[in-house]
């Protein structure tokens, strides 16, 4: 296999992974907070990372520039600490099927910010699929897909979700140029190090230090948190960054974003959340706008 060819593949598993997670991160979010639960899973998959390192054979500490190091540990905290925490936020507001429709924002961010940090140039395709994830967005303040949310949490809910996408995007992106000089679970470590100590900093700062330590306490939200740290933050991240490592940048993210569609069937099928044919128009017209993004 090509190594674009197991780039794709890692991207492709990561969107069946995050979107399996996601809808254990709803359930999860009925019991824990959104900053409770993104410290729980990214502790649980910080501890699952340190236990692979010997089985994998890669040092813990290898040799890498003090700059390399604090860029990832910044990326996690913008990625993991910042953006999963307005990404749960937005969860709990949304639900998982309109949540799923906003983080399609993703893909044109991922653009953007190529743009911006890696010198790429936009084209008018890419510009035309921006315009489509803006729209299925847009729609989904049509009546038909909003009727049982209250308009202040809906306005809210977009705007922690757009907010939580940019920060996924500018954080992998920041680091992209670093990846193929470092092993996978190193670098995807070291970021999630960094979100726990983001974490842990907002945890002192909200007086809520000890409260933190509890969350490791066995609790009945064990049974769907567990599972969902797994896949969201163990599983779905290694795979997730070594998409990136092997791949294109555009490719990795059109491949992450068929995540939409196994989430809207997954919070149908097991969340139980109405799904319409004005669901499945916005659906369908963010997925293709990622797809024309980075075709």
């Amino acid at each position: 296999m090509t190594p674009a060819a197991a780039g794709n593949a890692f991207a492709l598993a990561t969107a069946l992974s995050w979107a399996s997670a996601v809808v254990l991160f709803k359930k999860s979010g009925e019991h824990l907070d959104p900053v409770d639960l993104n410290t729980f899973k990214s502790v649980v998959a910080l501890v699952l990372l340190a236990a692979t390192f010997p089985a994998a054979g890669v040092p813990f500490l290898p040799a890498a520039p003090t700059g390399h190091l604090a860029l990832l540990l910044a990326s996690g905290v913008l990625g993991i600490a910042i953006a999963d925490t307005l990404f749960f936020q937005s969860l709990s507001l949304l639900g998982a099927t309109r949540s799923a429709i906003v983080d399609c924002l993703y893909a044109p961010f991922v653009v953007i910010a190529s743009v911006a940090w890696l010198g790429e140039r936009p084209s008018p395709r890419a510009l035309l699929g921006g315009v489509l994830v803006v729209s299925a967005v847009l729609l989904t303040r049509a009546r038909e897909v909003s009727y049982d949310l209250a308009p202040r949490d809906l306005r809210r809910g977009i705007l922690l979700g757009a907010l939580s996408m940019a920060s996924t995007a500018v954080a992998i992106v920041a680091v992209k140029p670093l990846l193929p000089g470092y092993p996978v679970l190193w670098t995807t470590s070291v970021r999630l190090l960094g979100g726990v100590l983001g974490l842990l900093a907002f945890g002192l700062l909200r007086r809520r230090g000890l409260r933190t330590l509890r969350l490791l306490a066995p609790r009945p939200a064990w049974w769907v948190a567990v599972p969902g740290a797994v896949l969201g933050n163990y599983v779905a991240l290694l795979l997730w960054v070594a998409g990136f490592k092997y791949g294109e940048a555009t490719s990795a993210a059109i491949l992450n974003q068929t995540s939409t569609l196994f989430i809207v069937v997954l919070a149908a099928l097991f969340l139980r959340e109405r799904f319409t044919g004005w669901h499945a128009l916005a659906t369908g017209l963010a997925f293709v706008g990622a797809a024309v993004v980075v075709w």
